[in-house]
């Protein structure tokens, strides 16, 4: 008997060690893999603004409804693992989802890709939006007065890049 309680009582933490482990090394799972492996397939982000004459917002969009399936069931560690993707559309759709999670470490992201002067279309608008990685995340973390966040780039951060994306790309501006 004393054997049997042994392995009841190693089996579950031998669970927790594994589920730790696996979640140590930031490893995405299947479900989340295949979900962008869905939006790799399109070149372009699709955030649900308005498109076209009409302006309809593109919300029944097929792209649109992963980006929110991918907002809905993927974890901080598995978006902040996918801004290393090699897609630039999964690396905003996973910047994006964390901006709006409000994650703690989202500077040092931009940090990360300060650099990374990749093109991307967005959807919006009669012919949409051209965008660059650092550009995106940049005006993400705008200083906001309402938030004390260590989230955004402070007051002096904020200017110093904005001085250093002018000089680098005529079509930038810090709005």
């Amino acid at each position: 008997m004393t054997m049997l309680y042994r392995h009841i009582l190693i089996v579950p933490i031998l669970a927790c060690f594994v589920a730790t482990l696996s979640a140590q090394t930031n490893e995405v799972r299947p479900k989340i893999n295949t979900i962008v492996k869905k939006l790799r397939k399109e070149n372009e982000v699709h955030f649900g603004y308005p498109v076209g004459f009409a302006g309809k917002p593109e919300t029944n969009n097929r792209y649109y409804k992963l980006y929110s399936n991918l907002k809905d069931k993927a974890t901080n560690d598995e978006l902040v693992t996918l801004t290393k993707d090699t897609s630039e559309c999964i690396v905003i759709y996973s910047f994006d989802i964390l901006w709006q999670r409000k994650y703690a470490n989202l500077k040092d992201i931009f940090l990360q890709h300060q650099n990374d002067t990749t093109f991307f279309w967005t959807a919006g608008g009669c012919t949409g939006v051209l965008d660059r990685i650092n550009w995106f995340m940049f005006r993400r973390l705008k200083p906001n007065k309402n938030e004390g966040s260590k989230n955004y780039l402070t007051k002096e951060e904020y200017d110093l890049y904005c001085d250093k994306f002018n000089k680098e790309g005529k079509f930038f501006t810090c709005n």
